[in-house]
């Protein structure tokens, strides 16, 4: 798939979100909302992210029990929901329930594999024995076995498992920025290193959030993938 670019809309005041929404109407990306806006605005931010022509990709990560997530995934499909993202550390039942409750829809499922504010340090807390390379292999392997359309995870891991991971799937990589920064996001990148190392779905938040001219970012950042894109 052509790479696309998706708004990471996380503000806290509805009235300016749908502000951004206005002032982007014609682009042609995808918006996501995660427990920030959802929670505040539920169903109607939806159709109304989806009346303007966006795509709209729900971040609820959801991680339960099977049941539980097969329920919140057919409320997805119900609301006309276009990405939803899953934890994959929910288990191989919990990923099969969700691969169920969305088959016949468009739905495409994404599953989050090590967040990005983290690094090795967390899998010290988790007594693993992999490396944080190897888990998140083992993670997103075992998700698109089972189904899942889609993998989230750093820029830096997407080679890696384009080249392991034998079935197709849509590569999406937030921490998407144009220098370093010191806020929460450990392994970050550009959305130039992004594409070419086989990124689908280049989440960005903040950088084009605190943009004065947020439109003119957007076709900024998008002209960038698009060179990267005609030079492979």
């Amino acid at each position: 798939m052509e790479p696309r670019l998706a708004l990471a809309l996380d503000v806290e005041d509805p009235k300016e979100a749908y502000n951004i929404l206005e002032q982007l109407r014609d682009e042609k990306i995808i918006i996501k909302i995660g427990y920030l806006l959802f929670i505040r605005e539920g169903s109607n931010l939806v159709k109304k992210i989806k009346n303007m022509g966006f795509g709209l990709f729900l971040d609820l990560k959801l991680h339960d029990i099977p049941n539980t997530v097969y329920n919140g995934v057919r409320s997805a499909v119900d609301i006309g929901v276009d990405y939803l993202t899953l934890h994959t550390l929910g288990g191989k039942e919990m990923m099969e329930k969700a691969v169920d409750a969305k088959r016949g829809s468009d739905l495409k499922l994404l599953g989050v594999t090590i967040l990005t504010s983290h690094n090795e340090d967390y899998l010290k807390y988790l007594g693993t024995k992999y490396s944080l390379g190897q888990f998140v292999l083992k993670l997103a392997k075992t998700a698109v076995d089972l189904g899942i359309d889609g993998i989230v995870s750093s820029p830096f891991e997407v080679r890696k498992l384009k080249e392991e991971i034998e079935r197709d799937f849509i590569s999406v990589t937030p921490g998407i920025r144009f220098s370093k920064t010191d806020d929460d996001q450990k392994r970050v990148a550009t959305p130039e290193f992004a594409v070419k190392e086989g990124a689908d779905i280049l989440v960005i938040g903040r950088p084009v959030l605190k943009a004065k001219n947020k439109k003119e970012l957007i076709k900024e950042i998008q002209k960038k993938i698009q060179d990267v894109k005609t030079k492979a």
